[in-house]
């Protein structure tokens, strides 16, 4: 089972105009392993939007998009490793 990093963005005020929560997403899906899952969890709807957004335009594999309790998860996997 490919290791799962959670990013929770439950604290992050701004919104998709503004770069800081999808960097952080950006950043923290450059550092998985091949085959590792980023785990994004946030309550603002925008921010689920701006990672579906990035993940269509940068070919990112989403694997979960859904509500949970009180904030949205969505799950990107990075691609597994050749050979």
């Amino acid at each position: 089972m490919a290791e799962t990093t959670v990013l929770d963005l439950s604290g992050a005020e701004d919104l998709c105009t503004e770069p800081g929560a999808l960097e952080r997403v950006r950043k923290a899906y450059a550092r998985l392993e091949p085959g590792g899952r980023l785990e994004v969890r946030s309550p603002v709807a925008e921010h689920a939007f701006a990672v579906r957004a990035w993940s269509r335009k940068n070919g990112v594999t989403v694997i979960a998009d859904e509500p949970s309790e009180g904030f949205r998860r969505l799950v990107l996997e990075a691609p597994a490793a050749i050979g």
